[in-house]
């Protein structure tokens, strides 16, 4: 059932859409390309410009060592130590 819903999907948009001409089909790829150029640009910018930023510094991650653990001298796994 779901192949049918598919295809049925499919036919109705090939029916709404039609076949673009390789002109129009440049101009979609070239209009996506921009779409997708200026996303990324804003991302970088945005991205460049919080790491700037005074409050950025506070969320960053501060790095510190690991404590040393300490097991009791009456555990069980020095139980069999012994």
């Amino acid at each position: 059932m779901k192949v049918n819903i598919k295809r049925e999907l499919e036919t109705r948009l090939k029916r709404l859409c039609g076949r673009p001409s390789p002109t129009k089909r440049l101009i979609i790829v070239l209009v996506v390309c921009v779409v997708f150029a200026a996303a990324n640009i804003y991302f970088v910018v945005s991205s460049i410009y919080s790491i700037g930023k005074n409050d950025a510094k506070k969320e960053l991650l501060q790095i510190e060592h690991i404590e040393g653990i300490t097991i009791p001298k009456n555990d069980s796994i020095n139980f069999f130590n012994k």
